[in-house]
């Protein structure tokens, strides 16, 4: 029969086991507080830059039991694909919205036991953390893009382009110190004198008369489109913005007008804002080639750095500076895409290219 003094011990023992076991189970129980805490920590992050913080693999993840991240799929049009590849031991979510169509994964290669069951729960927050991130940029997007839609998104291109010619003007003029210079820059002005008053007249009666439109995107397919000539309106576009072209074909189509000035627009003066603050020469390659029922407008500046990751060029708010992030190419795409048409991009050398396919029926 075991004594009192033995069961006392034997209790005592188990007393300090359980307590041990209880404030080791505490100390880990805040440890997983705080690097959920840190994990929750990303969702700022997430939002202002998605495939960035993707890319980092915050080491928070880790602590967590996710192994490397992956990522395979569509951003705004662009095929993007890093980090973990996949296998058996990858914990993965698909994400489907309009413009993005991704799948996330997360390697959880060694996990086992409750420390599985933690990661797999973890995994789930991070996924709930990027799709409000995506849903969160769907709603603010789609808020912007409404809130432009109302002044027009024409005019504001017309206002933005007509604002940039001024301020390329006025450099001009102080920069000049001769009377050849100043008359050099006045025959310039009246080369680009039927431009800007086109401009200058499709603004005021867009101001005095909002419903007005210059040419309302039409659906691919309708018969009574305006007829293009193609290199005319690079040449435009290219004067307005002062870039030298090297202009390669020339095509007549049948497709929306308004699209096409707006591809031009954005591609065009991103070449020269990108020049100037490089201090670079303002030139780039157009080229135009036709099939039996499709044109291809290729704008090539190989030479011009972009300054900006390829798949952020088309991407609502990305910027390759610190301000004036706006929707240019953003809407430009989406008018093409209204058309019937398409705009992509893709790196040439060590700057890009950006083609502007045209489906139309040529008459």
């Amino acid at each position: 029969m075991i004594s009192l003094y033995d069961a006392a011990a034997v209790l005592v023992a188990c007393g300090l086991s359980v307590a041990g076991t209880l404030l080791w189970l505490r100390r880990k129980s805040g440890q997983h507080r705080q690097q959920m805490d840190a994990l929750l920590g990303l969702r700022e992050a997430l939002h202002q830059d998605l495939l960035g913080t993707l890319a980092q693999s915050p080491p928070s993840l880790a602590k967590l039991g996710l192994g490397q991240l992956g990522w395979q799929g569509l951003w705004y049009g662009t095929s993007v694909s890093g980090g973990y590849a996949g296998g058996e031991s990858a914990y993965a979510h698909r994400f489907d919205y309009d413009d993005v169509s991704l799948v996330l994964r997360v390697n959880l290669k060694g996990v086992r036991g409750e420390r599985r069951l933690f990661a797999v729960q973890a995994a789930q927050v991070l996924f709930a953390m990027v799709e409000g991130a995506l849903a969160a940029r769907e709603l603010a997007l789609s808020a912007a893009v409404s809130q432009r839609a109302r002044v027009g998104v024409f005019l504001q291109h017309d206002m933005r382009n007509m604002a940039q010619w001024v301020q390329l003007m006025a450099e001009d003029f102080e920069a000049a110190h001769s009377d050849a210079d100043l008359l050099s820059l006045a025959k310039r002005m009246q080369g680009n004198a039927v431009f800007t008053a086109n401009r200058a007249q499709r603004m005021g009666k867009a101001l005095l008369n909002p419903a007005w439109q210059p040419s309302p995107a039409s659906s691919f397919g309708q018969l009574d489109m305006p007829a293009l000539q193609v290199a005319d309106y690079a040449q435009e576009a290219a004067l307005m913005h002062q870039v030298h072209l090297d202009l390669q074909g020339a095509a007549q189509v049948h497709w929306d007008e308004a699209a096409l000035v707006c591809v031009l627009d954005n591609a065009l003066g991103n070449v020269s804002e990108l020049s100037r603050a490089q201090m670079l020469p303002a030139q780039c390659t157009v080229a135009i080639s036709s099939t039996a029922t499709v044109t291809y407008l290729r704008i090539e500046s190989p030479h011009l750095p972009l300054g900006i990751a390829l798949e952020k060029l088309f991407e609502p708010w990305a910027s390759s500076g610190n301000v004036n992030k706006g929707l240019g190419l953003y809407q430009a795409r989406k008018l093409a895409q209204l058309a019937g048409g398409e705009l992509t991009a893709e790196r040439m050398h060590g700057g890009i290219c950006v083609t502007l396919c045209m489906p139309c029926k040529n008459f």
